[in-house]
């Protein structure tokens, strides 16, 4: 969720800190995706007895290494990761060993039938991008975070990406490049993205660079043996149970304490941990009732509209082009790249926006995409084995693929998302700073 930027990421955890300081006490973690089991494990090394809760018949959440069989394998949520992106490099240390960086080049930008390789742009477009970068730059250098504490930056919370991207492009193929990139970046249309919330997210990018001496790898590696393998090792240093298959349906706070209830069960516990999306958090009933502001803020949070459709083939045909599988068109497809994870190879595409949810309604995006790839590279079709698409916008247990700060969101909303309400605390990634990624989940 990366580009799903899944995208999919400080660790969400921060409301749980509260808790840190008591004696043992019982805490119930609602969701199994990173978030939910990392809590568990700190909230456990602090010496809380922890019970686990997950809606899915599985552990992840919206990370997911798929199997097809045939060793064919790849992520259909979150997949990339950034090399200084601390908390979960070294998750991935600890339980795999090491990152495992994915080859970038030779890419593709496809723009009006004109192919370039990504290392030789336009120079038009090259011009556009440094312009918006350091225009970006001489905004964020001011912010500090949280975003929400910038209330002399006000002008901007209204003001959306797509205005700023605009303002700052002169030719057409580097607003194209530009937009390209962000709105994959963010998983939606830069008009849905706001100005200053974004800002805030690209302070970490100032941060990083400052750290690196002007050298960062960003969304170029990814988790040895996939996600969904480390995160089952993660389960198993888990002392308490984690209960698949039990989805949240009433919350109801005491001064004895916490009881979950879902479908078949309830239980009681001295606080809860909710690592839901904000639109699953809408639709658990709370007693009593959620402080207006608490409400607005989940119900205000920008969920990206992002979908995969991946495609297995026989032999990896795009390197015979030339090319690692990495490309950025105008056309319907948007983004590609290689995604096996297995010894098959697969090609993902990563869509977003309006034009993800049209492809969510055709009745075979599968055979559909596989016709527009053949309209790029007539060959691919000979080589086709299989595919399938992943919906994370109408996933029930997702509502979307991660977290973005809509127009006016980061000042009136954003510092009241996280807050704990009572013994009611909330983490994922839309509480943290790193918002949609998986360092903030």
């Amino acid at each position: 969720m990366d580009s799903m930027r899944l995208p999919w990421y400080a660790f969400g955890y921060v409301g749980c800190i509260a808790v840190l300081w008591e004696a043992q006490v019982k805490i119930g973690v609602v969701g199994a995706g990173i978030s939910g089991l990392r809590v568990a494990q700190l909230l456990e090394e602090q010496g809380h007895d922890v019970s686990v809760f997950e809606a899915r018949q599985r552990i992840g959440g919206r990370i997911y290494t798929t199997d097809l069989g045939s060793g064919a394998a790849y992520e259909a949520g979150g997949e990339w990761l950034d090399a200084d992106q601390p908390r979960i490099r070294d998750l991935v240390e600890k339980y795999c060993g090491h990152l495992e960086a994915a080859e970038q080049e030779p890419a593709l930008a496809i723009y009006k039938g004109e192919v370039r390789q990504t290392s030789e742009l336009w120079e038009e477009a090259a011009e556009d991008e440094e312009r918006f970068e350091h225009s970006a730059r001489a905004l964020a250098r001011d912010l500090v975070l949280p975003v929400w504490k910038n209330l002399g930056a006000a002008k901007y919370d209204g003001l959306t990406l797509d205005s700023f991207l605009k303002q700052n492009c002169e030719s057409e193929q580097g607003h194209w490049w530009l937009q390209a990139n962000l709105r994959s970046d963010e998983g939606d249309d830069l008009d849905r993205i706001g100005l200053l919330g974004w800002l805030g997210g690209y302070v970490h990018y100032i941060n990083r660079e400052n750290l690196n001496r002007g050298e960062s790898e960003m969304s170029a590696f990814r988790v040895p043996g996939g996600f969904s393998a480390m995160l089952e090792k993660m389960q198993l240093d888990l002392k308490g149970t984690v209960t698949l298959d039990s989805v949240l349906q009433r919350v109801v706070q005491t001064g004895e304490g916490v009881e979950l209830r879902f479908e078949n069960s309830a239980e009681r516990f001295d606080r809860v941990v909710l690592t839901l999306p904000p639109a699953c958090v809408e639709r658990v009933v709370f007693e009593p009732a959620l402080p207006v502001e608490k409400r607005c803020a989940l119900e205000a949070c920008g969920m990206s509209r992002a979908i995969k459709i991946v495609w297995r083939f026989s032999q990896a045909w795009w390197r015979d082009r030339g090319f690692c599988g990495r490309l950025h068109c105008d056309g319907p497809l948007h983004q590609l790249w290689e995604g096996t994870r297995g010894s098959e190879p697969i090609l993902t595409a990563y869509i977003c926006g309006e034009r993800a949810v049209e492809w969510t309604r055709l009745g075979d995006p599968v055979s559909a995409g596989l016709y527009e790839i053949a309209q790029l590279f007539p060959e691919a079709p000979a080589f086709f084995v299989d595919g399938e698409l992943h919906d994370w916008i109408n996933d029930p247990y997702s509502l979307g693929a991660f977290s973005h700060h809509a127009p006016g969101f980061a000042l009136e909303h954003a510092g009241n998302i996280g807050t704990p309400e009572g013994k009611v605390h909330f983490a994922g990634e839309h509480t943290a700073t790193w918002v949609g990624f998986i360092e903030g989940a």
